[in-house]
């Protein structure tokens, strides 16, 4: 490391640093790297010679005055900046290739494709009922839907390869290069088996929170919005909920981890909502529903695709 930098720059410094000296050859090796064992493979990967990609290792390390990778006897380990920069890199390239994708698609005429991304309530929320409607209004595009987490999605927007991002209004202020359209409430739902003994007995009866004490929930997993509001609930309803020995509310589960008939699940209602309509799960309906953050769209303040403005149309109705 040259002796007349300072041992930790700043992110103003890194940033000057990076557009100036960044290169996409950098990106691809990033990326190579992370699923590749040795640095061999990687140049492989990227078609360059192994001397020129740990060559291009160097540079970047240099670049940005941190290990990305630790060097041992089998190959190369990403350190936790290697992984976030590899992270970063494939987010980068995802932006190269959509532009490529759309100026391919403007000299032959025509519309550019639309990359949704959208967290799994939202999917199953807005989008699931409204796949035939957003067909028929988006008749002349091509439209890429793309789940994940609230982090990749917010990133994948920024990043450019997604133009609209599906996910809960944000709890701190938005970027004011972003605009949020709140398209529809949600809330927990606390879903078991249709045999469950504590199904209500007659269409309009309601429970407390604490009459289900005495069974084990499944319950969302991680510190999340939707772990935080169900467990604010239990602790204002005086218990702490005991979990189950299978835990999950995947989508694709939630059937099978309630099949004990003694097993709750306590998830957003956005994502419960295909079992219950098919009845192979049934609500256990609470005196006071557990409100979670609107789902929306995300989206760039500057957008000016017809196309994002026609998805909210439809998501809305």
């Amino acid at each position: 490391m040259s002796a007349s930098r300072p041992p930790n720059p700043s992110a103003h410094v890194l940033n000057e640093r990076m557009l100036g000296r960044l290169r996409l050859r950098h990106l691809r090796l990033l990326a190579a790297l992370e699923c590749s064992t040795t640095l061999r493979e990687a140049a492989e990967a990227v078609g360059i010679t192994q001397p020129a990609a740990s060559q291009a290792l160097r540079e970047l390390e240099d670049m940005l005055e941190v290990a990305l990778f630790e060097r041992h006897a089998k190959g190369l380990r990403a350190t936790e900046a290697g992984r976030f920069m590899a992270y970063q890199s494939r987010q980068m390239l995802g932006s190269v290739s959509y532009a490529a994708e759309a100026l391919a698609a403007s000299a032959l005429g025509v519309a550019r494709p639309l990359h949704i991304g959208a967290i799994p309530s939202a999917l199953s929320q807005l989008v699931r009922p409204r796949i035939a409607a957003l067909r028929a209004a988006l008749r002349d595009w091509r439209l890429h839907l793309h789940e994940g987490m609230p982090d990749d999605m917010a990133a994948s927007l920024h990043s450019g390869l997604t133009q609209i991002a599906l996910v809960r209004k944000p709890a701190t202020a938005l970027d004011r290069r972003l605009v949020f359209t709140e398209l529809c409430a949600d809330e927990i739902a606390v879903v078991a088996s249709p045999r469950h003994p504590a199904r209500p007995r007659h269409p309009q009866q309601r429970l407390s929170l604490d009459a289900l004490a005495a069974y084990p929930f499944s319950l969302p997993i991680g510190v999340s919005v939707n772990f935080n509001a169900f467990m604010q609930a239990c602790d204002q309803a005086g218990f702490t909920p005991e979990q189950a020995p299978v835990q999950s509310i995947s989508a694709m589960l939630l059937v099978a981890v309630t099949s004990d008939d003694h097993t709750l699940a306590a998830l957003p209602r956005s994502i419960a909502g295909p079992w219950l309509e098919s009845g192979e799960l049934i609500e256990l309906p609470l005196r006071q529903s557990i409100a979670l953050p609107p789902l929306g769209a995300l989206h760039h303040v500057g957008e000016t695709s017809p196309a994002v403005k026609e998805v909210i149309r439809v998501l809305k109705s």
